[in-house]
This record gives structure tokens, sequence and C-alpha cells, in this order.
């Protein structure tokens, strides 16, 4: 009888946030690429899995990417360029990330919070040079 596969689900509107709060608390920028995204998640996701032992998933594709739009459209405005890149924006009514940290930090594990505000991850948004 096999053990169970632990997995942890990251959903776009989770990686999403958690790299403009990094983005806007330590360089006060209030956008974020979707290729830098996807860069900053596939990290995350390699440092998780390597502190926790655990599998853990990104949730990229466009059905996601749609639903938090439509979602969490309060916080987030999304624009797309002329060679089809998007760009993913604070609203301008989100003055401080607090309100984000409490919405999508607080039933977030303290192993995948570590993970988003690592060094190595924080590079991958450019925080850290």
């Amino acid at each position: 009888m096999g053990g169970f596969l632990v997995c942890t689900f990251i959903g776009i509107e989770s990686l999403a946030a958690n790299a403009l709060i990094e983005l806007f608390e330590h360089k006060h920028i209030r956008e974020v690429s979707f290729d830098t995204l996807v860069r900053y998640g596939m990290e995350v996701v390699q440092i998780y899995q390597r502190e926790t032992g655990e599998e853990a998933v990104l949730l990229l594709s466009r059905k996601y990417q749609m639903d938090m739009i439509e979602n969490y459209s309060a916080y987030f405005d999304v624009e797309i360029d002329g060679a089809g890149q998007g760009v993913l924006r604070l609203k301008d009514e989100i003055r401080s990330v607090d309100e984000l940290s409490r919405f999508f930090r607080w039933t977030t594990s303290l192993q995948l919070i570590r993970a988003f505000m690592s060094p190595d991850a924080l590079k991958e948004l450019g925080v850290f040079a």
C-alpha cells in the first residue's frame, strides 16, 4: 500500500498577489509581466519542493488567468500589449499591500510564504539583482 502524495496547488492569483506585494514593498513597483510571473512561480515551486519535499503545481492556464481577472478585479488590472504580452497591475485604488497581504496570505502555509519571499525567488522578480 503506497503513501499519499501531498501536493500543493498555487493559483495564479496567489502567485500574482505575492509577486506584487514583494515588488511594491521592495521597489514601489505596481506591475509584473506574465513572463516574469511564470519565472517567479517556477522558482517558488522549486524552493517549496526542496524545503518541504512536497510537490507543488502552478495553476497558470488561460482559464485560471481569466478567472483571476474576473474574480479579483478589485485588486488587479490586466493589459495585453500589441505583441500579446500580458502585464498585471495593482489597481490605482490599492495604496498599500496590507489588504493584499491579509487577503492572499491569511490561509497560505508558512512554508509557501517563505518560498514566495525567498531571495532566489525575488531575484526572478528583479527585486535583488
